[in-house]
């Protein structure tokens, strides 16, 4: 016979994780499940706002449990790196995190509160049933309720067999490349998210420190944009030729990787509810629309998942009181994922000539805020 729990969340992501760890700690009998889907999510250094790990309903200790490394200052370049803003406030701007670390922290623990975590080495089949969710293939399991986490929003109304109105591919890909460095090159640089203007205007660039490495990416909001190893590769030149980065970096060593957040898309997302399911994390679109970053959004509405389904098992109407997951995730992370109504890399140019903008687009690309 299958095994029963409360509640059934399908992938051992942060954000996945992260709503088992508080389930749990509710006394819900909860089931992690880890299955092969594809790259919605860094799988390199990547970055947090500075009000992340404050998100409540997260272990205490979390950031330094999981290493994270503040940074209090965002830069902006040209593209040739030739002019330069600074944004350098009172508060934390935010930290620097390796996702397998976090969800190492995380999924420790989830697994001290009771957590199960079961592994799978395909993609379960999901049956939606009126009074259960049956996950069976790699694992057979039933639960009451179950949170999807990872993936796409496409791969997740395909895999629930919902409608697909509303629900399309984002645009978006990111490619990021780690250059290993020297001790003494890596003591040298700068604990700042920088962002660096493109010279294709579909496009950014981002740099900041990962330990001993230098994390380059390219942001591309055009599934038409160029070849990213190129553009990737001519970041790094013009790094090197602007001193930010040493000439003789082993770039052989480098690691690579190529991701596809769920970016802006989600507005026009609608499946967020199925019967006796949620989608949240990467699966519910929750992406930040001006840089793809993934971590914050997607932990944020898997916690609110979490809330809801806790809600939904003590209702007498669990479907009535799933369907108010839309509106509380609205209300706690609309602004946060709203994208901007100019673009950032239209905002660039700009902030060489008015400096009073550099303040205020931080704050949007960290914190939501509107400019």
């Amino acid at each position: 016979m299958a095994a029963a729990y409360d509640i059934a969340i399908l992938g051992a992501t942060a954000a996945g994780l992260a709503a088992g760890y508080w389930l749990a700690r509710r006394g819900r009998k909860v089931v992690v499940v880890n299955a092969p889907r594809r790259d919605a999510e860094c799988p390199l250094a990547d970055w947090v706002p500075g009000d992340f790990f404050r998100t409540g309903g997260l272990p205490v200790s979390l950031g330094r449990k999981c290493g994270a490394g503040e940074f209090r200052r965002v830069c902006y370049y040209s593209a040739d790196l030739s002019q330069f803003a600074e944004h350098r406030g009172r508060r934390l701007a935010g930290y620097f995190v390796q996702p397998g670390h976090l969800v190492g922290a995380l999924k420790a623990s989830a697994a001290r509160t009771g957590v199960k975590i079961r592994s799978s080495r395909t993609p379960p089949r999901i049956q939606l049933q009126e009074e259960m969710v049956r996950l069976t293939g790699g694992v057979q399991l039933q639960a009451r309720l179950l949170i999807i986490t990872h993936g796409s929003p496409v791969e997740a109304v395909g895999d629930l067999f919902m409608p697909v109105h509303g629900v399309r591919p984002s645009p978006l890909i990111v490619a990021g490349l780690e250059v290993p460095l020297h001790r003494r090159d890596a003591e040298k640089l700068p604990r700042a998210l920088h962002i660096v203007e493109m010279p294709e205007r579909t496009e950014i660039g981002m740099f900041f420190p990962a330990g001993r490495a230098m994390h380059v990416r390219v942001i591309s909001f055009s599934l038409a944009a160029g070849n990213r190893a190129a553009e990737l590769s001519l970041l790094v030149s013009k790094l090197q030729q602007a001193g930010i980065l040493p000439s003789n970096v082993p770039l052989g060593r480098a690691r690579g990787a190529v991701w596809h957040p769920p970016a802006g898309i989600i507005a026009e997302t609608e499946a967020h509810v199925a019967k006796r399911c949620l989608l949240a994390g990467t699966a519910g679109g929750f992406a930040d629309a001006v840089t793809g970053q993934t971590i914050a959004p997607s932990v944020r509405s898997a916690l609110i998942a979490a809330r809801t389904a806790d809600a939904a098992l003590r209702s007498d109407n669990t479907q009535a009181a799933l369907s108010r997951y839309k509106t509380a995730w609205r209300e706690e992370l609309g602004d946060y994922l709203r994208p901007m109504s100019t673009s950032l890399q239209m905002l660039l140019p700009l902030l060489f000539i008015n400096k009073r903008l550099v303040a205020r687009l931080t704050d949007a690309v960290l914190f939501g805020k509107n400019i």
